[in-house]
């Protein structure tokens, strides 16, 4: 903890040892002092060797100082409205300055003085080397006295003496030690003042004016009774004093007020017999006038607003039942019922703001819950009303900040909309062509292979598909776009296998016209494409191959296949996808060969497929009697027989027929699993999805999947406002804010509460209407949105009212108050103090004995300070109820605003305590020569104290003790919460 000390001078180094004066120069004669010390023998001290007369400059040697030593201006420079009481002063970081070049005596003084005149008094003129003024005998203060009022003021940590700290820090520009030069005129109040910090000897002002030195420059730069003196300036500065009243003077004139003994405080009548202009709505019901008490956004403490308090309760229930049949109109014509039928023309089609619509989604008035009470309820309606009117009012700048907020999201919706049509094409394109492929078909695709399927068995992962062929006894080659463009649908080999049986099919003679035996012939086309599309257990390979359906192996079971390089396991949909794209390329060779030329073959073929024995062989005749007219049947047969034979053979690695062509990697899903696996990997909304998450990351795409109705739909946003509505409230509609404030008293004060109800029903308006200019303006929202939830200061990151689209419809307006958990108390302050003193500091005292000078006192600073106007104040203080404070004895302190030390007097009023103490001394108590202060008793003044004052009298004083005197400490006026709210109601 540190402590103010007040010290009448600093001189260090030689000045301080000047004893004499030569030429308008301090001069001393320095000594040297010798001891002698021999180990073992005590030190002998020699007498002091003078030395030379020596020289130092003096104040005609300069004609300034450096100017970044000023380190505060009291009252600052500008100040158009400062204290008159208080004495104008300069501080000096070098606390020696004003004794650097002072001359030796008893008592030095300065060679620095300040002085302070009015605008009419004199100005600044252009000079050499320095600027003059043109001071009168009324600016100029006896310099006799200037010892007086010149003192280092010292901040010393307990237990550390003020000397040390002062030679430890003096000249080091550390504010914790400073050099104070004062003024002691009395200002006048309401005047204009010039500063001016100017030599106080003739040998300064010659230097100054760059006249030769004069022969008496040792003497004051002036003499009382001077008419005037033409001096050089040092530093200056201007400043003006406000009209007469200081601090204590006008917060004494604050009295506390209890708000509802105030007539029309507090409340709004509003007349509401007309609630349509055009249409008297009322007619028959109501009596000619209607009223309901409105209140605002803040209202007395006890006060209920949570029901409307008509003048006519009939009124009011005919009210309410034309406002829901009034709004409920739009959303009634919308109703399914209404569908279809012809609109009514005497039905609203347009209706009043159904206020909160926007963010629930109901298009008619809920019959209870927040909803309800704001769009049926008066006060709530015009209190959304205003919200919505602020933003008509101020919809460019709020809509050039929404801008501002909306960043990167446009070109994120851009890259949204491109990829989600490009999603839509591609699907429509994969319906349109790849959809209706069978199996074999689809699997020509070249790009599958490369695509990432999931296996069935834990811990694989997904594996692309010509990883599964790799290890299963699938050729190699298959996985290769050489072998698509060898099968493909189209290729010659497809259209050289299948010839024969297109041939046969499109010669088929009409039925009866032929034997049986031809016609089942044409059935040859569709039994192939059944065969490309067997299960995994009754693939055409394994019978084309000839294998009996009782030797394929269950699934499961390892077995070793005739392609396979090493074991494998039955029931492998990579051998079923290989199997169905090879019989695709042999069939129609591999059929004529194994089961019609075999002729020992008598295993009946698998009853999935029937027994197209007869068929092929049918198939077989037609096309051997094509290619050889006139040549028998069984003439023909060995030939193709033992060509295809060999030609078969080749490319099964002529493994016996008995092996099983089938080898696994116990996958153990079909080639139906495997085909819808593969076109779910391809489907181009999920592969969309991923390029969008790559891209705009988790945080925009992380919520979404592609089962969603629109996965790839525009990132729906809001701005968020961080300033506290409220003070936009008070500024436009203080009367909203405050109804009857305009009205309230001068250097008055008195609590009120916050309407959360108000506040929130506020909030809904404004929001709602926000909402509806930004989809106008094309931002992209979905008008659900809260752009504004913060109403009282402080704004930002400070907790809102929260998402309005997440409160709950049976809430009750007020619900959702950020403070209802720790209230919020709030005191109105209105006087001349607050225009003359605008710092001024108000806090909250939890009093001890109804007095808040002890240390137990607990302290409550405002969470807010809200301006009304320049003489009216509202101080927001958290966590306190009315009731809380009148219990516990609250007090609310009004304190004087202090830029740093203030030197002066009070100015005496009726409130005044006696002069029993120096700090109870007035300006009417203070002693004073032509304006000036003088440091001695003068016309009785100041009166003599009573014994035990420190220090005891005014004369014989330092410089410190003028110091201690003349320091004014902050004032503050305390004043009860009872006597703002009186008692709580029983």
């Amino acid at each position: 903890m540190t402590r103010r000390w007040f010290i009448s001078s600093a001189e260090v180094g030689a000045a301080a040892d000047a004893t004499s004066v030569t030429g308008s120069r301090p001069s001393f004669s320095p000594a040297v002092r010798i001891t002698r010390a021999i180990k073992g023998m005590e030190d002998e001290t020699f007498p002091d060797r003078p030395g030379p007369a020596l020289q130092l400059l003096g104040p005609g040697d300069t004609i300034g100082f450096d100017r970044a030593v000023v380190v505060r201006e009291e009252p600052p420079p500008g100040c158009p409205n400062s204290p008159a009481n208080y004495l104008a002063h300069v501080e000096f970081s070098d606390a020696s300055l004003p004794w650097l070049l002072s001359f030796p005596a008893a008592r030095k003084v300065p060679w620095l003085a300040l002085l302070v005149l009015r605008d009419d008094e004199g100005d600044l003129k252009q000079g050499v080397p320095l600027p003059v003024v043109e001071a009168p005998a009324t600016a100029l203060p006896d310099l006799g006295d200037a010892w007086a009022w010149v003192h280092v003021e010292a901040r010393v940590e307990d237990g550390e003496t003020p000397d040390g700290a002062v030679t430890r820090d003096v000249r080091s520009g550390v504010d914790n030690v400073v050099a104070r030069l004062i003024c002691p005129r009395a200002l006048d109040p309401d005047q204009g003042w010039l500063a001016c910090v100017v030599p106080a000897t003739k040998a300064g002002v010659a230097a100054g004016l760059g006249d030769t030195p004069p022969p008496d420059g040792t003497a004051p730069a002036w003499s009382p009774g001077q008419p005037h003196a033409r001096l050089p300036v040092y530093h200056s500065w201007r400043f003006r004093t406000g009209p007469k009243g200081s601090f204590e003077e006008l917060a004494r004139k604050v009295a506390p007020v209890e708000g509802d003994s105030l007539d029309g405080f507090g409340s709004r009548t509003v007349d509401v017999r007309h609630p349509w202009p055009h249409k008297d709505v009322l007619q028959g019901v109501a009596p000619a006038q209607v009223t309901v008490r409105v209140h605002g956004a803040l209202r007395l403490p006890h006060t209920d607003t949570a029901k409307d308090v008509w003048s006519d309760t009939a009124s009011m229930q005919k009210f309410r039942e034309l406002i829901v049949d009034h709004l409920d109109a739009p959303g009634a014509r919308r109703q399914p019922d209404r569908v279809g039928m012809p609109p009514d023309r005497d039905e609203k089609a347009v209706a009043a703001p159904l206020y909160g619509s926007h963010h629930t989604g109901a298009q008619q008035v809920p019959a209870d819950g927040w909803m309800n009470e704001l769009n049926t309820q008066v006060k709530y309606r015009i209190a959304a009303a205003i919200g919505a009117r602020y933003v008509q009012l101020e919809q460019e700048f709020l809509m050039a900040r929404a801008w501002e907020q909306v960043g990167e999201v446009n070109e994120a919706n851009q890259a949204l909309a491109a990829t989600e049509l490009a999603a839509e094409a591609a699907r429509a394109a994969q319906a349109k062509h790849l959809d209706p492929m069978r199996t074999a078909p689809l699997t020509e695709l070249s790009s599958l292979y490369r695509d990432v399927v999931e296996t069935e068995e834990e811990g694989t992962g997904g594996q692309p598909v010509a990883s599964l062929l790799r290890h299963s006894a699938v050729p190699d080659g298959v996985a290769t776009t050489a072998f698509v463009r060898l099968t493909r649908p189209g290729g010659a080999l497809r259209r050289r296998s299948s010839r024969a049986m297109q041939v046969a099919a499109a010669t088929v003679p009409a039925p009866g016209a032929v034997p049986a035996s031809d016609v089942s012939a044409a059935a040859a086309a569709p039994f192939l494409s059944r065969a490309l599309d067997a299960s995994k257990l009754s693939l055409p390979s394994t019978w084309l191959a000839g294998v009996d359906r009782s030797a394929i192996p269950l699934a499961g079971e390892v077995v070793h296949g005739p392609m396979a390089a090493s074991e494998a396991r039955a029931g492998d949909p990579s051998a079923a996808f290989a199997s169905q794209t090879l019989n695709d390329v042999l069939f129609g060779l591999w059929m004529i060969a194994v089961d019609f030329c075999e002729e020992g073959i008598a295993s009946p073929m698998f009853p999935e497929f029937g027994n197209p024995r007869q068929e092929l062989e049918a198939l077989f005749v037609m096309k051997q009697e094509r290619e050889q007219p006139g040549e028998p049947h069984a003439a023909a047969r060995p030939p193709v027989r033992q060509g295809a034979l060999r030609g078969i053979r080749r490319k099964i690695s002529a493994e016996e027929r008995a092996t099983p062509l089938l080898a696994a990697a116990g996958l153990g899903m079909t080639s139906g699993t495997l085909v819808t696996r593969i076109r779910s990997a391809i489907r181009p909304v999920p592969q969309a999805m991923g390029h969008m998450t790559s891209r705009l990351g988790q945080v925009v795409m992380g919520e979404r999947t592609d089962q969603d109705a629109r996965p790839l739909r525009p990132i729906m946003t809001h701005p968020e406002f961080g300033f506290p509505v409220g003070a936009e409230l008070l500024t436009r509609w203080p009367e909203w804010a405050v109804p009857g404030i305009s009205a309230f008293p001068d250097n008055s004060s008195t609590l009120l509460e916050p309407n959360p109800a108000f506040v929130e029903a506020m909030l809904v308006g404004l929001n709602q209407e926000f909402n509806r200019e930004l989809r106008w303006r094309e931002y992209p929202t979905d008008e659900a949105g809260t752009p504004f939830s913060r109403f009282w200061p402080p704004g930002g990151a400070a907790p809102g009212y929260g998402e309005i689209a997440r409160w709950a419809l049976d809430d009750k307006l007020g619900d959702h108050d950020p403070d209802r958990g720790t209230s919020l108390l709030v005191v109105l302050i209105r006087g001349e103090v607050l225009q003359r003193y605008p710092g001024t500091v108000v806090l909250a005292a939890k009093s001890v004995d109804r007095k808040v000078e002890s240390p137990d006192v607990t302290w409550k600073e405002p969470r807010f300070v809200l301006p009304v106007d320049e003489r009216t104040n509202l101080y927001g203080f958290a966590g306190l109820t009315a009731a809380q404070a009148v219990a516990e004895h609250w007090m609310f302190v009004m304190r004087e605003p202090m830029r740093g030390a203030q030197f002066g007097f009070d100015v005496r009023t009726p409130q005044s305590p006696p002069f029993d103490s120096w700090p109870n001394l007035t300006w009417d108590e203070v002693p004073t020569v032509n304006g000036f202060v003088v440091p001695r008793v003068t016309g009785g003044r100041p009166p003599a104290l009573a014994p035990g004052q420190d220090p005891p009298g005014w004369e014989g004083l330092a410089a410190s003790n003028f110091a201690r005197i003349l320091f004014q400490r902050p004032f503050q006026l305390a004043f009860s919460a009872s006597a703002m709210v009186g008692e709580p109601p029983a």
